[in-house]
């Protein structure tokens, strides 16, 4: 069965695993029930053919970060399981309503780049001025470090170009795009043909949503999803989310960059409306700067940590269970516990009353404090001696 509270098939007993696997278990897993259910291995047999579609689906999902991430914590409505690349520009209305409320509840969604915007990059990167039929779009030369502000059409492009030199690359390079109104965009590089050679989608933050492409001269990670550090901080799921907010933590592995102008763009990729956002090309500090070293370490850092926590995962699990397993056992004695004592005060009751029944014929008989005490008739003193008496019994 899927976990409590999050529906659709449940990928880990698909391929017979727990939720603490590693890829390494979860790729044995899915090798040995793919070889069983192959079609070729069972022709003709269509509970084989569908056993072996649902295998692949659940593999598909638990080996790629992003979609694992995703099922464990939203369940398979709420992964991209069968989902690829989606062209926005073929969707119709109903089609991109759908595709930003998937995107409004934090949920990824591929999107292409539109075969517009990718023809006309091959003919800006061949030099073709004009193209009966077809618009080339206009293309600026920027200055490092200049400011550049635009309105970008949804899944049309901004394109410019920047000359970079062995000097700018042996410091490093950044392409910083922002957009405060939070808009989906992405920075795409071309090569000399025109064909993509590098992308950054943008991601989101509290105040922005920005893009920083880095081609710099150290070994640097990326995080190409990120979820909310505030929900490391729950820690009843069976499997925290402090143990996947790594999993897209990796080595930044990017096309080299080499001397020359090179043409790159912003891409639109919103779902109904235009782009806005400022653009700015950068050649970075030195790599001996402090700020630099303190990334290195830090990511160096985070490394360690990711495997860490890919260690400490299947420990805490184990924990975790034996803690939920004493915990309910506990829960099962508290509540065993009220019930006997509440079972013994009542037979206590009735214990006292049965015993009372056999002297029902005894008549009853009540007696008040009397006497004549010296002084007990005085109001004044019985006055305060009364008072005394129901303050302190």
């Amino acid at each position: 069965m899927a976990e409590k509270g999050k529906k659709g098939r449940d990928f880990y007993q698909i391929l017979g695993v727990e939720r603490t696997a590693n890829q390494g278990q979860i790729k044995s897993a899915y090798r040995r029930l793919a070889m069983k259910h192959h079609p070729d291995k069972n022709p003709g047999n269509e509970e084989a053919a569908e056993k072996f579609k649902e295998v692949s689906t659940a593999y598909a999902v638990l080996s790629d970060p992003n979609k694992k991430r995703q099922y464990d914590l939203h369940g398979e409505d709420g992964s991209v399981a069968e989902l690829g690349s989606i062209n926005v520009e073929d969707l119709g209305t109903v089609g991109r309503l759908f595709g930003a409320l998937i995107s409004k509840a934090g949920i990824p969604v591929p999107t292409e780049i539109t075969q517009k915007v990718l023809t006309a990059a091959q003919h800006i990167g061949k030099g073709v001025t004009e193209v009966p039929g077809f618009e080339i779009p206009s293309v600026e030369d920027l200055l490092w470090g200049q400011s550049v502000s635009g309105t970008v059409e949804r899944q049309a492009a901004h394109f410019y170009r920047i000359t970079v030199t062995e000097a700018d690359l042996k410091n490093g390079v950044m392409i910083n795009c922002k957009s405060t109104g939070k808009d989906k965009f992405k920075i795409v590089f071309f090569d000399q043909e025109g064909h993509v050679t590098m992308v950054e989608e943008s991601q989101l933050s509290k105040r922005a949503s920005e893009a920083n492409l880095y081609v710099v001269p150290f070994g640097r990670y990326n995080l190409m999803e990120t979820m909310p550090l505030s929900m490391m901080k729950h820690l009843e799921e069976d499997v925290p989310p402090v143990f996947m907010i790594l999993d897209t933590y990796d080595k930044d592995v990017k096309s080299n960059l080499l001397p020359g102008t090179h043409l790159f763009c912003v891409y639109g990729d919103n779902w109904f409306q235009s782009v806005r956002y400022t653009l700015r090309c950068l050649v970075a500090v030195q790599p001996e700067a402090d700020c630099v070293k303190t990334i290195q370490t830090a990511e160096e850092k985070l490394a360690d940590k990711k495997k860490e926590l890919e260690k400490f995962q299947s420990e805490f699990c184990e924990i975790k269970k034996k803690y939920d397993a004493a915990k309910e056992r506990l829960e099962n004695d508290v509540k065993e516990i009220t019930e006997l004592i509440q079972e013994r005060e009542g037979a206590y009751t009735e214990y006292i009353d049965e015993s009372g029944l056999k002297y029902s014929h005894v008549p009853a008989h009540s007696r008040n404090s009397g006497g004549s005490a010296p002084g007990a008739n005085i109001p004044l003193i019985g006055g305060i001696t009364g008072g005394i008496g129901k303050l302190f019994g």
